[in-house]
């Protein structure tokens, strides 16, 4: 019989690798909670017309990368797709769940798998975790500050120290299509030169092809018009407040006239963030922008907002290549081993008592012998053993193991119980 495999494009995180995600996801809650955003989670699968209709049909997302899902012939609606990125979902949940209604700004994050079916590649799965954060009701460039900085904010809480900021705007429905025009002119004579994906887009979606990462294309976007030389007065002004806030606030950043993003919904600021000094961006971290039309789009009234979402798998990996310090999780702190039923009751009370205070206690009743069970409880990796045999339980004491020094004690069980606490009082603080 042939050996089952997880499907192409998908991975197994293992337990030795959860302390790194589990990192990852404490600090960026800590850092949003703090910065005031609220959690949401949306359903791994919505209907696909709000992926059609705001990343646009000429996007990868479109073309190529939507997982459909059949539905039963009962169904009502039998058009689903697995979500392939969290922004469109939480367009979605904002108007459906009146948000509109609460006080402006609404911010909201989340953190979950999308899926995107694609040639898999190193960091980047067919099934891969997102963090994502959104900004609904402001138009101000603050809330435009405040989204690229809490992305960095998190990175920093990582340890990471070194980081590239790109940045462009690619202007509003007002102005985009004057230079659209420049754009289709500069590539007139060139189409015969690029791939056939930027040929096709060269009528549906011409801005796309700023974003093509095919070699050959590459040395044409360097020579193309640049947007900030179309912008409208609206949108030139709220692109200098942008950039004017990330400078009075010491991020540095670099412009970018050929950062496009790769879906239709982008208005405005758009900006991804890449470790190191990756002026190629060949280790986007995270990418987002200004999303004004989103909301209006799917159905709501006309609502500015802006977001980002941080590719989860490869900034692990980066933590993980990086030898960066993730914090060990607490795992089994004390271990107490019974010998004898006499030490029944006893051994109950010093798990009832330690497991008040938040201690990590292992205890499962067993009749092998003190031998065997202190093997156990090194595999365990406990720092404590709690020892109570026929002696113990009619002395009311309990001898106390250290496991790392190898050293240990007769207490009470008063002062074994209090011992511990203060142990790990000592610790937490």
């Amino acid at each position: 019989m042939d050996q089952l495999q997880k499907p192409r494009g998908t991975k197994d995180i293992l337990p030795a690798e959860q302390a790194a995600w589990s990192f990852f996801r404490s600090t960026a809650e800590r850092v949003l909670n703090g910065l005031s955003f609220g959690k949401i989670n949306t359903p791994l699968f919505e209907d696909k017309r709000i992926f059609e209709r705001g990343a646009g049909e000429s996007s990868d997302i479109i073309e190529k990368q939507l997982y459909l899902i059949k539905a039963n012939k009962n169904e009502e609606n039998d058009e689903l797709a697995l979500r392939p990125e969290g922004t469109a979902g939480a367009a979605r949940a904002y108007i459906e769940n009146g948000m509109s209604s609460q006080p402006q700004p609404v911010r909201l994050y989340y953190f979950g798998t999308m899926y995107r079916y694609e040639r898999p590649q190193a960091g980047r799965y067919r099934e891969h975790n997102q963090l994502g954060v959104e900004i609904f009701g402001d138009d101000s460039a603050e809330s435009d500050y405040l989204a690229i900085m809490s992305a960095l904010e998190i990175l920093k809480k990582l340890g990471f120290s070194d980081f590239n900021v790109a940045v462009n705007s690619i202007g509003c429905p007002e102005c985009r299509p004057k230079y659209l025009k420049k754009l289709k002119d500069y590539y007139a004579d060139k189409l015969s030169k690029v791939c056939p994906d930027c040929k096709r887009r060269y009528d549906i979606n011409p801005l796309r092809m700023l974003d093509c990462k095919n070699e050959e294309c590459q040395k044409f976007k360097t020579q193309a018009p640049q947007m900030v030389d179309s912008l409208c007065t609206e949108c030139r002004e709220h692109f200098q407040d942008t950039l004017q806030y990330l400078d009075d606030f010491g991020i540095k950043f670099d412009l970018d006239n050929t950062l496009v993003r790769g879906l239709d919904y982008y208005t405005r600021t758009v900006f991804e963030i890449s470790a190191g000094n990756d002026k190629e961006r060949h280790s986007t971290l995270c990418g987002g922008g200004r999303y004004d039309n989103l909301v209006s789009i799917l159905g709501g009234p006309k609502t500015p907002a802006v977001g980002w979402g941080m590719g989860a798998d490869r900034v692990v990996d980066l933590l993980k290549d990086n030898s960066l310090k993730i914090p060990k999780p607490r795992g089994v702190e004390v271990v107490i081993l019974e010998i004898g039923d006499a030490a029944k009751k006893v051994c109950r009370q010093l798990f009832n008592s330690l497991d008040k205070e938040d201690i990590n206690v292992f205890y499962i009743p067993s009749k092998l012998s003190l031998r065997s069970q202190m093997k156990s409880a090194s595999k365990l990796g406990a720092d404590f053993a709690l020892i109570v045999g026929q002696q113990e339980a009619l002395t009311g004491s309990v001898i106390v193991r250290d496991l790392r020094s190898s050293t240990q004690e007769d207490l009470s069980i008063s002062s074994a119980i209090d011992m511990i606490k203060e142990k790990y009082s000592a610790t937490s603080e």
